[in-house]
């Protein structure tokens, strides 16, 4: 318990220091976790930095869990399983075959496959929150495909358990697996929104609660004999998503992060080595793969099922760093001896060059997308317009709605009863069959791509209203290329004094909007100048449409 709790505290103690100095100078804390690991790494026994890496692990298999969305995941289900299967089956495959030609025995080389092929969870994870609840097509299909590969993890950990670890095959593993997910299932949807309702979002009982879960589901899987991140991922799922009583629940837990975060990422620069030349050929192959082999061949399956090549590229942005599943796997079998050292090694190594290229291109995927637009690798890839555009050939004077989901239903709504023409440009093919139902005029494509504006008929029009809540594409409307009045949706004033000095004509600030109508109402009420019948009214109209009659 002792060394325990020393190494614990050499850990906190080092990456508190030098956090100190990544706050200072603006930079991500990822590096700085892994340098405070390099430290500690001389210090603390690997058997330790083995069993701490494995429970920081699987803390934040659980935290993971917890977020999935399952509505979400059921609306994108089944492109994301696609997706999911298809790139990691390709991309392991390959690099499975790199590793029998590079002289792996199976076992190893199967190991590198299942590095470069499950790419998912924890960084991509930080950058897919959104504060304001308004979430672009791209997030969606990103945790979606996140939580496909997850569950491919779970399987590949339940079978090496079952199948190489083991003396002899043991199915029943299998079997007590599948009914710890089973249990999981059976909690979510029978009991946990119950037991929650009464609780009535009290913070310190949820924060119990949710400890109780992860705790007693890794119980059951030690006793069953299974990975401690299998019960944790299934915890994760018994609890997840259980809104509106989640919420405390999610607000709560997740300060768990802050404490396990650092033990995962300072335990993972500690079991960084120097590498040997044979260590280096096996991670530049990984790098590669989960780099630019992996975002590319997500893209493409995407465009060639109808997404935008914006959609496309930031969804497989969000698949460039090693999961912490093909961690644990490494570990675990680190642990069981039945991993080459040269190939563990390369494992840890890239995945602590992945996570911190991850961490630019989750901040600079915007940049990105438009780099590669710029340079033909959208085209390359197989974008296409034409199949999801409707345009009248009188069409003028219109107005242009940027997305549809998010606020364009509503300046639709409006303009029809002000019998103004229209025109939708629209990115989420999931909505493509709800815009033609109800759109005359509509363009399917991404706003940074010159040619959607061309079929927009972008000099005709008489207004460009852009409702999305993607800062970089809000940049691509304010910068066109055209005399015609844009109005864009902000997230800060900050953003908004900046669009207006870019050119922009107007911005749409949807908390300050609806903050200064009710304060405007307020004053009226209690000065007397409207009576209580006439506030509710206005309150009221503040969200009615009036009709046609």
């Amino acid at each position: 318990m002792d060394e325990i709790l020393f190494a614990l505290t050499l850990i906190f103690v080092l990456a508190a220091v030098l956090l100190l100095v990544a706050a200072q100078k603006g930079l991500s804390v990822i590096p700085f976790y892994l340098l405070a690991g390099a430290l500690a790494g001389a210090v603390i026994d690997e058997t330790q930095l083995l069993d701490l890496a494995q429970w920081g692990i699987a803390f934040l298999v659980f935290l993971f869990g917890i977020h999935v969305d399952v509505e979400a995941f059921r609306s994108t289900g089944r492109i994301s399983v696609t997706v999911g299967l298809l790139q990691a089956s390709i991309v392991g495959a390959l690099t499975f075959g790199l590793g029998l030609a590079f002289g792996l025995d199976p076992l190893n080389a199967g190991y590198l496959g299942i590095a470069a092929a499950l790419s998912s969870s924890l960084v991509a994870t930080s950058y897919l929150d959104d504060e304001n609840g308004a979430r672009p097509t791209y997030e969606r299909l990103a945790e979606s495909i996140h939580f496909t590969e997850d569950l491919l993890g779970v399987l590949i950990v339940l079978g090496l358990s079952a199948f190489v670890y083991a003396a002899a095959p043991a199915w029943e593993q299998v079997a007590v697996g599948g009914g710890l997910f089973a249990l999981a299932l059976g909690i979510r949807y029978l009991l946990f929104h119950r037991l929650t309702a009464r609780l009535q979002g009290d913070p310190e009982v949820m924060m119990l609660l949710g400890i109780s879960f992860v705790v007693g589901f890794i119980a059951l899987a030690e006793a069953a004999d299974l990975s401690i991140v299998v019960g944790a991922f299934a915890a994760g799922i018994a609890i997840a998503d259980d809104y509106p009583h989640s919420l405390e629940l999610v607000d709560t837990v997740d300060d768990l992060e802050d404490f396990f975060s650092p033990i995962f990422f300072v335990t993972l620069g500690a079991l960084l080595t120097i590498p040997t030349l044979e260590t280096i050929g096996y991670t530049l192959t990984l790098i590669v793969a989960v780099l630019i082999l992996n975002p590319l061949l997500v893209a493409f399956i995407l465009l060639r099922s109808g997404f935008d090549g914006r959609t496309a590229i930031l969804t497989g942005l969000t698949l460039d760093q090693v999961s912490i599943f093909s961690l644990f796997i490494a570990l675990e079998a680190f642990a069981a001896d039945q991993i080459a050292p040269p190939v563990f090694d390369a494992i840890v190594l890239a995945a602590a060059v992945t996570m911190i290229v991850a961490t630019y291109t989750g901040r600079h995927a915007g940049a990105i997308n438009r780099w590669l637009r710029d340079t033909g690798v959208v085209r390359l890839l197989g974008e296409s317009l034409g199949d999801r555009t409707s345009v009248s050939e009188d069409l003028e004077d219109h107005v242009i709605i940027v997305d549809f989901e998010h606020g364009g239903r509503q300046v639709l709504d409006a303009c029809s009863f002000l019998d103004r023409p229209t025109l939708v440009v629209e990115d989420n093919p999931i909505l493509f069959e709800e815009i033609r139902d109800e759109c005359d005029n509509y363009v399917y494509g991404d706003v940074s791509n010159e040619r959607v504006w061309e079929l927009a008929r972008l000099e005709d029009a008489a207004l460009v209203v852009s409702l999305t809540p993607e800062h970089d594409r809000s940049e691509a409307v304010v910068d066109l290329d055209a005399d015609v009045p844009r109005v864009v949706r902000v997230d800060s004033t900050e953003t908004a004094d900046e669009f207006l000095d870019r050119g922009a004509a107007g911005v749409i600030y949807p908390d300050t909007i609806a903050a200064e109508r009710v304060g405007a109402d307020l004053e009226a009420l209690l000065e007397g100048e409207i009576s209580r019948e006439e506030f509710v009214e206005r309150g009221r109209g503040h969200f009615e449409m009036p009709s046609d009659d």
